[in-house]
């Protein structure tokens, strides 16, 4: 059972849906209400923020004041390939740098319509093999919705190219199936109160551009998954893209990569995004947090490296 305050943000969120982003189709007016939205969330206290630019690209590092530097996490931000930023983003980045003790570096990649696919993946690959270039190691990526979809699409190209792979991969409410054909699009159209099927297929059709929607580098579902490491997934229960995760587990558990998924009942797409407000968020970002602490290097293979997990039970 969700607590009172979820339940009371999910029936206001769902009352005030139509005056929001959500029925709009203008980008601008997504992105603009997206900023305008993310100050009610405040940011954690013992991180501090440092804004770089990395491979070009606007972002920021997020140090919580007890950090040790053997781990680093990328974080990409989700918001459909049109939205967000790592801005909009920052205290849901800072609670997971702050919970696991290691810094985290959210990116600002380029975005669709402007920007339609690649262009997400190539920055994001622009900045991992850039913060290799400065020695960096032990690197777990993290996102949330598109911005998990992005992690293992990130993966792939990686492991396609022979590059040293990410020690680990932190799924929240991952967008793995641009082409919705998960039941939980229509299942759970009437009870998630922040995504409409409507709104996921007006940002996929912006960010697919001229190409098919199973490409597996955009709907990284209908990817080869093999040599991945391991994988921790959250996912709301009440979301429409819950199948996202669900059929996503259930093939990284098929290619014999380690994988953990916690399904939060009643909770909606993202609800990470409203720790401070929700107490469920709280919870589930310690969890975030140990996964990030017990991840620990090991060499698979000459050119990949993939992680392994103590004591973490990994399904």
């Amino acid at each position: 059972m969700s607590s009172f305050q979820s339940a009371t943000l999910n029936f206001i969120i769902k009352s005030l849906r139509s005056t929001l982003f959500i029925h709009k189709t203008e980008t601008l007016t997504h992105r603009q209400s997206f900023e305008r939205i993310s100050h009610i969330i405040k940011f954690p206290r013992f991180v501090e923020r440092k804004d770089e630019q990395i491979a070009g690209l606007d972002g920021a590092w997020f140090l919580p004041k007890r950090s040790n530097d053997n781990k680093t996490i990328l974080y990409f931000h989700g918001g459909g390939f049109c939205v967000g930023s790592h801005n909009t983003h920052r205290a849901l980045i800072a609670r997971i740098a702050r919970a696991s003790g290691h810094p985290a570096y959210g990116v600002n990649y380029r975005k669709a319509p402007e920007n339609p696919f690649p262009a997400a993946l190539d920055d994001a690959y622009a900045v991992y093999m850039e913060l290799l270039n400065r020695g960096v190691k032990n690197i777990i990526v993290a996102g949330d919705s598109a911005g998990g979809g992005l992690c293992l699409s990130l993966m792939l190209k990686l492991r396609n190219e022979k590059k040293t792979m990410p020690i680990a991969a932190m799924l929240i409410s991952p967008w793995t199936d641009l082409s919705m054909t998960g039941e939980t699009i229509r299942t759970k159209a009437n009870v998630d109160p922040l995504i409409e099927p409507s709104l996921l297929y007006v940002f996929a059709n912006k960010y697919i551009g001229e190409y098919e929607a199973t490409n597996p580098f955009i709907s990284p579902l209908f990817a080869d998954l093999d040599n991945f490491p391991p994988i921790y997934i959250q996912v709301g229960g009440n979301e429409v893209l819950l199948d996202d995760s669900l059929r996503l587990a259930k093939k990284l558990k098929e290619h014999n990569v380690p994988v953990k998924i916690d399904v939060y009942p009643g909770m909606m797409h993202v609800f990470h995004w409203m720790a401070g407000i929700v107490p469920e968020a709280h919870g589930a970002i310690d969890k975030i947090g140990m996964f990030i602490k017990e991840v620990t290097e090991v060499r698979a293979a000459p050119e990949v490296v993939r992680g392994k997990i103590r004591r973490l039970k990994i399904a």
